[in-house]
């Protein structure tokens, strides 16, 4: 499955990040919220508990900010909320399952929420965003590793399809 989404981000010209080397901060498989914003939310504070975030509140607001300028809704049932934020202290993110979450109104309900932390960097060598942002919409639109999502009964499960 993986080796597929290194061959498409070859095809794109993107570096293929090892994700060993990222994984999840957390996994929650079944988070009961009313709304994106409670959503996403709930998830920068999990991502602050594990202390990937220098300022929760700010990460919060770019986030939010960042989800007015377009939807992170990529189909498949999936959302990637994401910021690239001075208030992130290391490259991290996070996986959650829902129960058809309304994201935005124009959108399929939402079933996979991978929330992205991604430090703003000085030197632009450096802002490998990008690239990790490509590697896991490739992956998370893997039809195979989306069935395990919807499936899994444990964290372990879903930590496997990282890597």
């Amino acid at each position: 499955m993986f080796r597929s989404v290194e061959l498409q981000l070859k095809k794109r010209n993107l570096k293929f990040i090892k994700m060993e080397l990222l994984t999840p901060a957390f996994i929650e498989l079944n988070l009961k919220v009313k709304n994106k914003v409670e959503a996403i939310s709930l998830l920068a504070d999990k991502l602050d508990q594990r202390g990937c975030l220098v300022d929760k509140k700010k990460y919060l607001n770019d986030v939010l900010e960042r989800e007015k300028l377009l939807t992170t809704y990529c189909g498949h049932h999936i959302a990637i909320p994401h910021a690239v934020s001075k208030a992130v202290k290391k490259v991290s993110f996070g996986f959650c399952r829902t129960a058809n979450l309304e994201w935005d109104k124009n959108d399929e309900a939402v079933q996979f929420i991978l929330i992205l932390a991604l430090p703003l960097k000085i030197r632009e060598e450096d802002n490998n965003h990008i690239d990790l942002m490509s590697q896991i919409a490739s992956l998370a639109l893997e039809k195979e590793i989306r069935e395990v999502w919807e499936t899994a009964k444990t964290k372990e499960d879903i930590s496997k399809t990282f890597y």
